[in-house]
């Protein structure tokens, strides 16, 4: 009689594993928590530079000068800022569009700050800008920005 003996499968997870499974769920459900609140704010800190481009397209600079920082505001009033841009006109041509390449987002000591870079493409040719965001009582405003 040949008989093979009956093996039994242990199905029972020991503690370790247990522990081990459990560190590895927190861990992933913080990483994707994380990474959906990440583009959730890029996602704002871009919004607004797509808005701040649209409004320049249009000279809505009214508009445009709305959506910067209240520090930016201190530095450039309403007339400079208008005539900034005309002078882009000016020079460049018509503003066709912003188009964004780069941009991150960091919280720092104070808030959260992002960078971009785009470039601004008018009928006359293109100028590559480096743009700092701030968000500021929840919305995010243009910090900065400068012809690189």
């Amino acid at each position: 009689m040949n008989e093979s003996p009956e093996f039994q499968i242990n199905t029972a997870w020991s503690t370790p594993r247990k522990i081990l499974t459990a560190a590895i769920v927190l861990v992933c459900t913080l990483f994707v928590a994380t990474m959906v609140g990440l583009f959730s704010v890029l996602h704002g800190a871009n919004k607004v530079l797509h808005i701040f481009g649209d409004a320049l397209q249009q000279k809505q600079y009214e508009r445009a000068y709305s959506l910067t920082s209240k520090e930016f505001q201190a530095s450039a009033n309403f007339g400079d800022f208008k005539n900034v841009h005309d002078g882009l006109i000016r020079r460049m041509g018509e503003l066709k569009n912003i188009e964004v390449t780069e941009s991150e987002v960091k919280e720092r000591e104070g808030g959260w700050y992002g960078t971009a870079e785009a470039n601004l493409n008018f009928s006359d040719g293109s100028l590559h800008f480096i743009f700092t965001l701030k968000k500021e009582s929840g919305s995010w405003k243009i910090y900065n920005y400068h012809e690189e």
